[in-house]
C-alpha cells in the first residue's frame, strides 16, 4: 500500500450551469477526501453544490439530490472550505464526486485535499 498525503485533484475551473465531475477513483484504490476548497472567481453570486455519486454498475454514476452533501451560494470573490473532521471514503472503481455550478459563464475553482491508497 502507498498512500499519498497530497491534493487528490488538480484545482478544476467549472464554468456553469455545469455538473462536472472533478474525481473519479480509480480501481484498486481507497481515496480519503478530507476537505474542499471551492472559489468564485466570477463577478456574481454562484449556487454551487456537491455530489457523492456511488457507480452505477461499475460505470460513473449521475448526480442527484440522493447523493447531494453540500449546497451554498458562493459570493463573488469568495473562497469557502468545506473540511470533515473524519474523510469522505470512496472504495469502488468510478466512485465519483461531482460539482454543479448555476450561473452561466462564470467560473468557480475547486481542489480536494486528502488522501490515495493505491492497494
Amino acid at each position: 500500500m502507498a498512500l499519498a498525503k497530497t491534493s487528490i485533484s488538480p484545482i478544476v475551473s467549472i464554468t456553469g450551469v455545469a455538473t462536472v465531475g472533478i474525481y473519479t477513483n480509480p480501481s484498486n484504490t481507497k481515496s480519503y477526501i478530507k476537505a474542499f476548497v471551492m472559489h468564485n472567481a466570477g463577478i456574481s453570486s454562484a449556487f454551487c453544490r456537491l455530489h457523492q455519486v456511488p457507480n452505477s454498475g461499475g460505470s460513473v454514476g449521475t448526480a442527484s439530490s440522493n447523493n447531494q452533501f453540500f449546497s451554498q451560494y458562493i459570493n463573488a470573490g469568495e473562497t469557502t472550505f468545506l473540511e470533515y473532521p473524519y474523510p469522505v471514503t470512496l472504495t469502488q472503481a468510478n466512485d465519483s464526486i461531482r460539482f454543479y455550478n448555476s450561473v452561466a459563464g462564470q467560473v468557480v475553482n475547486i481542489q480536494i485535499l486528502g488522501d490515495a491508497d493505491y492497494t
